[in-house]
């Protein structure tokens, strides 16, 4: 039975588990949402494979003369699978400093800051993960939704850069996003965090913006009952320094419109995507599990035990399925600069 992270975290008996998967549910809308089909175990090998029928077309009806058949016609599904992957990370603290941490809380305060990375990884690869490019990743979105009915604006860039062309294009933006909406039936869209501010700018020109809280008490912001998650930045690490990257992508520069005197297009820059998702383990967008697992799992450092360092670790087994290609779909070309 498909389950939330919410659900799961009723059923806890441990507390730390518990206090760790409400971090999760804290920082990510997304995970709010999300339900999780936690139905897969090995098959006689290694590998970790949730099997699933996605449908592609419905079924169709005509009409008929008397004494005539009906031309016969099937919905079209494809036999598709998903790999579930690995990830997560590890801290280490030795005992001096947890024996010396007073008031300060350093394992606390390095367990949220693992739990805050795995978020923004689960986050980035849920859009642009690809299993071909990177056999430890899930295949994201952005993958799923190439060359579907369900991708929408490739022909054309829509200008939101200034408030002047915002003003300009409100009417056409708004019928772009009322048909992603609509066509794919979505719960939320997906967007970064600059898209998201040009949303609810245009939200509130033609008065469509509503406000509510969920269940922490932060700020839900909708139109038309869709609510707006901003995924927010993924954040790599070199050299000592680190750099924040959009999940949505932002500022991309792509060849847009149609083909004209052999030339693919115009170049256009400053460019985002805005994604849609319903939220169904049946006939939508849903995350997929380990049998009987609460898909988070911790390993907190056991100080009472011999050996100056120990290690921490925050862990999650999961991948992202789509089973309907009509319940998610992208709006393409947005230039928000």
């Amino acid at each position: 039975m498909a389950m939330t992270l919410a659900e799961m975290k009723v059923g806890m008996h441990d507390k730390v588990a518990q206090q760790v998967v409400d971090i999760f549910l804290r920082e990510s809308e997304v995970l709010q949402m999300l339900p999780f089909d936690n139905t897969v175990s090995p098959q006689g090998g290694s590998t970790l494979t949730y099997s699933y029928i996605q449908k592609k077309l419905p079924a169709t009806a005509d009409f008929r003369e008397l004494n005539s058949e009906y031309a016969a016609s099937q919905a079209t599904v494809e036999k598709k699978s998903a790999e579930l992957k690995i990830f997560g990370g590890k801290f280490s603290m030795d005992r001096v400093l947890k024996q010396a941490e007073g008031k300060y809380n350093n394992m606390a305060f390095q367990m949220r800051e693992k739990i805050l990375a795995a978020i923004s990884l689960f986050h980035y690869t849920l859009i642009n993960g690809d299993a071909a490019t990177s056999t430890k990743e899930f295949d994201g979105l952005d993958k799923m939704l190439a060359g579907t009915a369900t991708e929408f604006g490739t022909d054309k860039a829509l200008d939101v850069s200034t408030a002047a062309s915002l003003k300009a294009n409100a009417d056409e933006f708004y019928e772009a996003l009322q048909n992603l909406i609509r066509t794919t039936e979505c719960d939320a869209l997906l967007m970064n965090t600059s898209t998201i501010s040009k949303v609810q700018t245009l939200a509130r020109i033609l008065g469509y913006k509503t406000e509510s809280e969920e269940a922490f008490g932060k700020k839900v912001v909708a139109m038309d009952g869709v609510r707006f998650m901003d995924l927010g930045n993924h954040y790599t690490v070199a050299n000592g320094a680190a750099t924040a990257n959009p999940v949505v992508k932002a500022g991309v520069s792509r060849m847009v419109g149609p083909v004209e005197e052999g030339k693919a297009g115009t170049a256009t820059t400053g460019l985002s995507d805005i994604y849609a998702v319903k939220f169904d383990a049946n006939d939508g967008f849903h995350g997929a599990s380990l049998a009987g697992s609460n898909v988070i799992s911790q390993y907190v450092p056991d100080f009472t035990k011999p050996g100056a360092v120990k290690d921490g670790e925050v862990e999650m087994v999961a991948a992202t399925v789509l089973k309907n290609t009509r319940h998610a779909g992208v709006l393409r070309n947005i230039k928000i600069a």
